[in-house]
């Protein structure tokens, strides 16, 4: 479940830089060196990644608005 912590934490952070970036806040080349990072830390945790995907497509939120009790309560009940 620390890799579905770590997930959660870096969707969040991922959602804020995208926004940052949109809205032209901060320096966008270090914003964007900063989201690939982001990116790639999220790649190394595929199935944390993939249990917060589905969840967030079975609540129909995004996936940056899922908590922790949401994925293992709908780990749960699959």
């Amino acid at each position: 479940m620390d890799n579905v912590t770590e997930v959660l934490a870096l969707l969040r952070k991922q959602a804020d830089l995208e926004i940052q970036i949109m809205n032209g806040n901060g320096t966008a080349v270090a914003s964007e060196r900063e989201l690939e990072a982001t990116r790639r830390r999220l790649i190394a945790h595929p199935q944390a990644l993939n249990a917060v995907l589905q969840t967030a497509r079975a609540l129909r939120r995004t996936p940056d608005t899922v908590s922790m009790r949401d994925v293992t309560d709908f780990g749960e009940s699959s």
